[in-house]
């Protein structure tokens, strides 16, 4: 069984449906294809997620030419959106806060206070969150890093590619690069390029259970 408590917010399917409510509410002609190029989903998805919120009464869809669609939100349509809604701020608001009790747990493990100078790799929703988890937690100097986002930018920093992440430049290293909690983990700088390599003398985050140390 998937466990949900485990994932970014912005996985699943009551995401989608979110987003596509969005969508559809936003631009009432909006395409199909313009639907699966927006929420990044293939093209077969978006069709099925739409036909679903129609046959669920959430969603009108109204014939106005040839292969052309105006899409209605039904009144039962905005009260599910609100409720999705509600729903991903509350999964948002949880996410953080475990990341934040974890991180926390993590850089007193490593006497790491708010004077370190702290690596992530990884831009995602979740590289974001632990972001303004170390805020909170004081900690201010941070660079992001990410081979296929150089030159992009989380809050105003610049993205750089991780063979500019020099050691002695920073005191740890924060892997976020996927959404789910459990790809996230931390390691001493010094050891993150043969890390790497070894996938030894990390300590992995994992949400359930806290910090697993691997040696």
């Amino acid at each position: 069984m998937e466990n949900s408590q485990n994932k970014s917010p912005s996985e699943g399917t009551d995401f989608k449906e979110l987003r596509l409510l969005e969508e559809l509410e936003e631009t009432p002609q909006i395409t199909q294809r313009n639907m699966a190029d927006r929420l990044g989903i293939a093209l077969g998805v978006a069709n099925l997620l739409t036909k679903n919120l129609i046959k669920k009464g959430y969603v009108r869809a109204t014939k106005v030419g040839w292969r052309r669609w105006v899409y209605t939100l039904t009144p039962e349509g905005f009260t599910r959106k609100l409720q999705l809604t509600r729903q991903y701020v509350d999964r948002t608001i949880d996410h953080y806060r475990r990341i934040k009790l974890l991180l926390r747990a993590e850089l007193d493990f490593a006497e790491i206070g708010t004077a370190s100078r702290v690596g992530i790799v990884g831009k995602s929703e979740l590289s974001e969150i632990v972001y303004l988890a170390l805020g909170d937690l004081g900690v201010t100097k941070i660079g992001f890093f990410d081979d296929k986002f150089v030159g992009n930018k989380i809050f105003n920093l610049v993205i750089k590619k991780e063979s500019d992440l020099n050691p002695s430049d920073f005191d740890i290293v924060i892997s976020a690069r996927l959404n789910d909690m459990n790809s996230l983990f931390v390691v001493r700088a010094a050891e993150y390029h043969s890390n790497l390599a070894s996938s030894k003398t990390s300590h992995q985050i994992n949400p359930e259970e806290g910090i697993d140390i691997k040696s």
